[in-house]
């Protein structure tokens, strides 16, 4: 169940896998550390809505000031990004383009067990031009922190030939 609405004052985190599985950002989410201690709950988010993909649904921590929530597919999340404070996703091409669109603070997470991993150049090129924080599911919490102090770059949008241009240009499929 995702969280369908937003309350004034309210800060939301939402957590994307896209269609995959990848139970080691969303234990990385849920761990004690990131939830209550000086990182989400300290920085005043009231909310963390969870989209799990093909993941196994973890067991909901109990927390004092964080309405927790999850699901594993719905139509379209947009909506979720959209109300959403902070976006963790993984690195998949089209979770971070949307996320992009909606021009909220990205963190995007590396799944290092993906073989032939375009994820982690996509990540990097996103990272270098200065649109995203890039972390592994080890270093969520630290990037968390970090994330606090640093501003990122405008994405280009609501173009999308330049944005399909600017893609190519990222991933170095142009000249």
């Amino acid at each position: 169940m995702s969280v369908t609405h937003k309350e004034s004052g309210s800060k939301i985190v939402f957590v994307t896998v896209g269609t995959t599985q990848f139970d080691e950002l969303i234990t990385q989410v849920l761990h004690p550390n990131t939830l209550e201690h000086q990182i989400l709950e300290d920085d005043g988010y009231t909310h963390l809505v969870l989209q799990i993909g093909l993941g196994v649904e973890p067991p909901i921590p109990i927390s004092r000031r964080i309405q927790i929530s999850c699901y594993h597919f719905k139509e379209n999340i947009s909506s979720d990004m959209e109300k959403a404070s902070l976006i963790i996703s993984h690195a998949g091409a089209g979770s971070c383009l949307e996320a992009l669109s909606v021009a909220k603070p990205l963190i995007v997470v590396v799944n290092q067990k993906l073989m032939g991993n375009h994820q982690l150049e996509l990540a990097e090129k996103l990272h270098s031009e200065g649109h995203v924080y890039m972390c592994y599911p080890e270093t969520l919490k630290t990037t968390i922190v970090d994330f606090r102090t640093t501003k990122l770059q405008k994405f280009p949008r609501n173009n999308p030939v330049a944005f399909s241009a600017y893609l190519e240009k990222l991933m170095g499929f142009q000249k």
